[in-house]
């Protein structure tokens, strides 16, 4: 109710001041355009052949961040020497803005997925490593002291004891990362040009290109809607592995 409440009043304001649709179309027009995506392609295909390029861009390089940044995490949280040699790389590392990497990631891997996935990796992987590193160290030490007291082994501890505990904050870590590296990819085949054909950064460029507000706002809808389909997927994930915390 409230978004079409929002989208009347963009409505009203593109008639009521005459705002060309070069400049701002109005949602009925972004609407018909998208529809047209659907069926009419632009480049490498149409609107699904660029959705779906940007969602595997997105989960080879938020995949690779997640399996590094949590182990990773959670073993710097639990052996000193591995926080004392990873930090300081960390730190330096994090610090870069991800969209800086994209030049470098398409001189070393070309104009393609890789480069892409490179940039994503570099924006998702420090909140998920942050997150999984701090959902360790707040976890109260009476749990890990019991499961030592039993003669439980490290990999006892960080598996059955640590991980579940911190599963609340990794996940907030994880959807950080997701959105992160989401808006990282739209950046990198904005970057990217022409290059690949495919993907909805692309869309956007060519909108900008072509002067079409409605092909880059209407790009930027999706963008949007398969945001909020993601990070869906990912609360649904959190509350059906809630009983397993400790």
């Amino acid at each position: 109710m409230i978004l079409c409440l929002w989208l009347a009043v963009w409505g009203l304001i593109v008639e009521v001041f005459e705002v060309s649709s070069d400049f701002l179309p109005n949602p009925v027009e972004v609407m018909e355009r998208i529809i047209t995506l659907s069926y009419e392609p632009i480049g490498a295909g149409t609107l699904v052949t660029h959705a779906a390029a940007s969602v595997t861009r997105l989960l080879s390089g938020f995949v690779s961040a997640l399996l590094l940044g949590v182990p990773l995490g959670l073993l710097m949280a639990y052996f000193r020497p591995i926080n004392w040699a990873v930090t300081p790389i960390f730190e330096l590392f994090r610090y870069i803005p991800p969209i800086a990497w994209a030049p470098f990631a398409l001189f070393w891997f070309g104009a393609g997925n890789a480069a892409q996935a490179y940039v994503i990796f570099t924006s998702a992987f420090p909140p998920i490593l942050i997150n999984s590193f701090l959902g360790v160290k707040l976890i109260d030490t009476h749990l890990l002291n019991a499961g030592l007291s039993l003669g439980a082994r490290t990999w006892t501890i960080l598996t059955e004891i640590a991980l579940p505990a911190a599963f609340p904050l990794i996940m907030t870590g994880v959807r950080i990362g997701l959105a992160a590296g989401w808006m990282a990819l739209i950046a990198a085949e904005i970057v990217a040009g022409t290059g690949t054909r495919d993907g909805l950064g692309y869309l956007i460029l060519q909108g900008q290109q072509q002067l079409h507000a409605d092909l880059t706002i209407g790009a930027m809808a999706v963008i949007s809607v398969i945001g909020v389909f993601l990070d869906s997927l990912l609360r649904r994930v959190e509350r059906h592995f809630s009983a397993w915390r400790v």
